[in-house]
C-alpha cells in the first residue's frame, strides 16, 4: 500500500520484487553517520601527535562488546599470527556484557599483553586518535556504522558478509577484504594480507576515504531520502 519503500541494502530490489512491488517504488539510501563532522575531526587528528606509538601491525575494533560482534574471533586470529608478526596487537574500543569473557579469553590464549581494552570512548577526537594510530579496522561479526567511521579515518576494513550494508562500503581488494563468516583462520589470512605490505594498508585506506567522500556520505544518503519523499508526494498527487 505504500507509495515508496526505503531500504539500506541493494538486495531490497530483488526481495521486494518477490512481493510484486515495482522497482521504481524501492529506494536504497545506504546508511551514514555525519561524515562532514567526522572528516573534519580526521583533519584535526592528523595535525596532532599520535596517541599511541607507531605500529604497522596494530588492529582496531570499535563496538559494543556483545557476542554477535565476534571479537573472540579476532583474539583467536591474533594468537595464530603472533609467531609471524612480533608487533601484532589489537585495540578494542567499547563496553559490553562480553568484556570480562573476552579479557579472560585473551589471558587464556596468552595474548593479554597484545590486547588493549579501552572501554567506551564517546569523544570523537579521542576515538579518531585511536583509529588514526591503528593500521586496519577489523569487524568480525555484525556491525553498525563503525565501518563508516573507520573509513572516515582512512582505514582499510576487514569484515565478513553480514546484513548487507557492508557491501556498499567494503570492496574486495579495493579498500578491504572479506573473510569467511566465523572462520578465525580465514580472518588471520586477511589480516596477514595487510600486515605483509604497509603500502597496501595506505592505498586501501586512501580508497576508503575516497568512497566516503564521493559515494557513501551524509549528503548522498539524504539525497536518496529526498528522492523517495518526492516520489511519494508525486504519487499522492496523482491519486487525487
Amino acid at each position: 500500500m505504500a507509495d515508496a519503500l526505503i531500504f539500506y541494502v541493494d538486495t531490497a530490489f530483488e526481495l521486494m520484487s518477490s512481493y510484486g512491488i515495482p522497482r521504481d517504488r524501492v529506494f536504497i539510501t545506504a546508511n551514514s553517520p555525519d561524515t562532514d563532522r567526522l572528516l573534519a575531526t580526521f583533519e584535526r587528528v592528523r595535525q596532532q601527535p599520535l596517541l599511541l606509538s607507531p605500529n604497522p601491525q596494530r588492529l582496531i575494533h570499535v563496538g559494543r562488546l556483545v557476542k554477535w560482534k565476534r571479537v573472540d574471533l579476532i583474539l583467536e586470529a591474533i594468537k595464530d599470527l603472533e609467531g609471524l608478526y612480533p608487533q601484532i596487537e589489537l585495540v578494542v574500543v567499547g563496553f559490553g556484557p562480553e568484556e570480562a569473557a573476552l579479557k579472560q579469553q585473551a589471558e587464556s590464549l596468552g595474548i593479554a599483553g597484545r590486547v588493549t581494552f579501552t572501554g567506551g570512548i564517546y569523544d570523537e577526537v579521542v576515538l579518531g586518535q585511536y583509529l588514526h594510530a591503528s593500521a586496519v579496522y577489523v569487524l568480525a561479526g555484525m556491525g553498525g556504522l563503525s565501518i563508516n567511521d573507520a573509513m572516515c579515518f582512512a582505514k582499510p576494513v576487514i569484515c565478513s558478509e553480514a546484513d548487507g550494508t557492508e557491501k556498499r562500503l567494503v570492496r574486495e581488494n579495493i579498500n578491504g577484504k572479506y573473510f569467511e563468516n566465523g572462520d578465525a583462520a580465514d580472518l588471520a589470512r586477511q589480516i596477514s594480507f595487510f600486515i605483509e605490505d604497509p603500502a597496501r594498508v595506505r592505498s586501501f585506506g586512501e580508497n576508503s576515504l575516497k568512497i566516503i567522500r564521493e559515494e557513501v556520505n551524509i549528503h548522498t544518503v539524504l539525497q536518496e531520502f529526498r528522492r523517495a519523499f518526492q516520489y511519494a508526494v508525486d504519487q499522492g498527487g496523482k491519486q487525487k
